[in-house]
């Protein structure tokens, strides 16, 4: 595969969930950003938290791997079968290659973890905008030389060692996981308040108000 392939293809799909994340989470009302519907563990919200919490994993160590000194460049770039399988266990739960993972507490939203912090979804928000960007100058270095698609980083789970492009392969495609699962989630939200009850002059008796009539 050529490099030049390899990180427009990467880049195109980071365009795409930028897009989704504008168009269907950037302007909604905390109620419906922090809603849980039943059967779902996580709000919307939870779900674009979650995937920062992977983000602060790798980031700061694929930046690391940009600066490192003495890279050359290469104009071709082939993906190990570990690669290949890496990308599509992180696919979302839609695609077939893909894996259902349980989260390591460490990652999961904060609620999980302790229930007396409080979350912005605003800093949330601009926390994922801000991390795509970081993202997208990453995806622009790093699959370029050889020395640095290979150097090693710590995987988010398990805590493995891994070579720098393979935690690019998993990186990706785990936003696109957690977007569509966030967006499972908003649909639910959504489907629940239609059929909720509206009027506010409703009256719903109690099993205790049933028994005085009968």
């Amino acid at each position: 595969m050529k490099v030049i392939e390899f990180i427009e293809s990467r880049l195109a799909e980071l365009d795409q969930y930028k897009a989704q994340f504008e168009r269907s989470f950037y302007f909604l009302e905390d109620d419906e950003l922090f809603f849980i519907p039943e059967g779902e563990k996580w709000s919307a919200i939870e779900c674009i938290e979650h995937i920062n919490n992977v983000n602060e994993i790798y980031l700061p160590q694929l930046t690391t791997v940009c600066q490192k000194d003495g890279a050359t460049q290469s104009a071709e770039l082939s993906l190990s079968w570990f690669q290949k399988k890496a990308r599509g266990w992180m696919s979302p739960l839609s695609a077939p290659s893909s894996r259902k993972i349980k989260s390591p507490k460490k990652l999961q939203p904060r609620r999980i973890q302790n229930p007396e912090l409080k979350l912005s979804a605003q800093k949330v928000m601009e926390n994922f905008i801000s991390d795509l960007t970081q993202l997208e100058k990453i995806l622009r270095i790093i699959p370029e030389s050889p020395e640095l698609r290979n150097t090693k980083v710590i995987s988010a789970a398990p805590p493995l060692k891994v070579k720098a492009l393979t935690g690019l392969e998993l990186l990706v495609p785990h936003i696109g996981r957690h977007l569509q699962q966030a967006q499972r989630i908003l649909s639910g939200g959504k489907l629940s308040r239609e059929n909720a009850p509206t009027n506010p002059d409703l009256i719903y008796p109690t099993r205790e108000a049933e028994k005085s009539e009968e």
